[in-house]
């Protein structure tokens, strides 16, 4: 099922982890309709100024997303967040855009490096008019993950 012009729902649900686990990672509808508002105002959007995206990590469902350990909280159980690359544009620079172009709930630079494409970026949105606009970066420090406010990178 598309998406939109340049996006399925396949791209949103695919997961390795899932397969080997046999782990059915479907959509119902109200995760649909979160869906369809994060392509519409977050994905989208850069995919028609930046080119190509990589969706890296899209929906998970409750069983999949506490397999790879992440929390119960995660937008990505309600399908309110995507982990993204573009193709043509550093994670960092693409944060910066995004930050400055789009409405959103969360935007995570995640473990930016030395290399443009180290890391990725988490973008969430809530269609419900509660977008926080929160802008953070994940870094690894002492071998644990901290979260730090804006964008941060050594690199930049």
């Amino acid at each position: 099922m598309k998406l939109s012009p340049n996006f399925s729902v396949r791209e949103f649900t695919r997961s390795q982890t899932a397969l080997r686990k046999g782990i059915d990672n479907s959509l119902g509808q109200e995760e649909l309709i979160n869906l369809v508002y994060l392509v519409a105002k977050c994905i989208q959007p850069i995919r028609d100024v930046h080119g190509p995206v990589n969706v890296n990590s899209g929906f998970r469902c409750l069983e999949l997303n506490r397999a790879i350990g992440s929390s119960d909280s995660s937008a990505h159980v309600k399908a309110q967040a995507a982990d993204i690359e573009a193709n043509s544009i550093s994670n960092y620079d693409l944060a910066k855009w995004i930050s400055e172009n789009l409405e959103f709930d969360q935007l995570i630079l995640e473990y930016p490096g030395p290399d443009p494409r180290d890391g990725w970026n988490h973008i969430a949105y809530k269609n419900d008019g509660s977008n926080r606009k929160q802008i953070l970066t994940a870094m690894r420090e002492d071998g644990k993950t901290v979260y730090k406010e804006g964008l941060i990178s050594e690199w930049h």
